[in-house]
């Protein structure tokens, strides 16, 4: 397999700080915008007009459809999507295999496998049987 595959897939609209590390195959859209200290893992999908603010992390997997803001200093779990529109307001930590509906706005930290839908979370059925220990 060529170099190609590890290769990075950046539009050339995108603004991006110069301290941003992106993963390996991980696209990023028109019009993104990424601020500095910004971490994105690999084989993630950064649709078009998102913007991710200072200091926020993403972890491998995670797809940000069209126009999601991501405010400063958000962690997101691996594999999980926020979709069209979504807001995710500073510092709140989501956590891996979540999903976030269209349009919606998280205020809250959730850090277990989550859907969020209509302004609340709903556990996931693959969710129920773990355990949650101290």
């Amino acid at each position: 397999m060529s170099n190609q595959a590890n290769q990075k897939r950046i539009h050339p609209s995108a603004v991006i700080s110069e301290d941003v590390m992106i993963g390996n195959e991980t696209a990023v859209g028109a019009g993104v915008i990424i601020g500095a200290g910004v971490f994105i893992g690999d084989h993630c999908r950064i649709g078009t007009g998102v913007i991710i603010e200072a200091n926020s992390k993403i972890q491998n997997n995670c797809v940000l459809e069209p126009g999601v803001i991501i405010g400063k200093a958000v962690t997101l779990g691996k594999n999980t999507k926020i979709g069209i529109g979504a807001r995710v307001i500073n510092g709140v930590t989501i956590g891996p295999d979540s999903v976030i509906k269209i349009g919606e706005i998280v205020l809250k930290d959730m850090i277990y496998k989550m859907v969020f839908k209509r302004g609340a979370w709903i556990y996931r059925e693959d969710s129920l049987n773990c355990k949650n220990e101290d």
